[in-house]
């Protein structure tokens, strides 16, 4: 074959085809970042483990407004970003409870069998993340949240990690080991739980529709100015409160 013939015979790769890969590229920096938190997390960096799981955070919120911005929502798409999620909103916050409960049990374990039962039990987390997502993937658009999102766990216990690693506390108090296993089994279940979660897609601007996302964002803004990084646990639990607060005014 000449080389002319090479050429009249070489189809550029279509744009529209380009453009699909673009979300699935961010949702892959999603897992990325997120596998980096978890080593992260595990090499006892917290700093930098928060920054790479923010990081995915923002991947995830990228990815599906970029599909819908290029008009490339797939099928794929959206399995990769519930896989993606698992690693980053999943096994990192697991990894961060374990590193909690390690600390925490310290010198006052109430014995071997226990400790190891009570470490183990941070499996729940990617268990019910798992169902989460894979429940997530089957629901129809309602404009609402079955159960606790994903990222929302996540960054909850982002807050209280970065937290407890630089303080060896929470918010200036001093916890039991019972009581973060306690909160980690009550917020994995709420992740499967049928509860109607408030979305933050806004409907427009106006405040009638939306004054529930304003007044989360005011008070999320006022919690991460006053208490930096642990104001993210804070936020998180605004956020379940006003969800809560919803259910009673439909």
């Amino acid at each position: 074959m000449q080389v002319h013939e090479v050429f009249l015979t070489f189809t550029p790769p279509n744009q529209s085809r380009m453009r699909k890969h673009i979300p699935n590229t961010i949702t892959l920096l999603n897992l990325a970042f997120g596998s980096i938190a978890l080593y992260m997390v595990f090499s006892g960096k917290p700093v930098t483990a928060l920054i790479m799981l923010l990081a995915a955070s923002l991947c995830d919120f990228l990815d599906g407004m970029t599909a819908k911005l290029l008009h490339v929502v797939s099928d794929i798409g959206k399995q990769l970003d519930s896989l993606s999620d698992l690693v980053s909103f999943g096994l990192v916050p697991a990894a961060m409870v374990f590193t909690i409960l390690q600390q925490a049990m310290t010198g006052h374990s109430p014995g071997n069998v226990i400790t190891f039962i009570v470490l183990v039990s941070v499996v729940l987390i990617p268990v019910m993340a798992a169902i989460r997502l894979a429940r997530f993937n089957l629901q129809e658009d309602t404009g609402v949240f079955f159960g606790l999102p994903v990222p929302a766990f996540a960054l909850f216990w982002t807050g209280i990690y970065f937290d407890y690693s630089q303080t060896g506390m929470l918010f200036n108090f001093e916890v039991q080991w019972w009581y973060i296993v306690s909160l980690m089994i009550l917020l994995s279940l709420f992740m499967v739980l049928h509860v109607p979660m408030m979305t933050l897609k806004f409907q427009g601007l106006g405040m009638k529709k939306n004054y529930l996302r304003y007044i989360l964002l005011g008070i999320s803004a006022i919690l991460l100015i006053t208490t930096g990084i642990p104001g993210l646990s804070l936020a998180i639990l605004v956020y379940i409160l006003l969800s809560l607060f919803r259910i009673i005014l439909t």
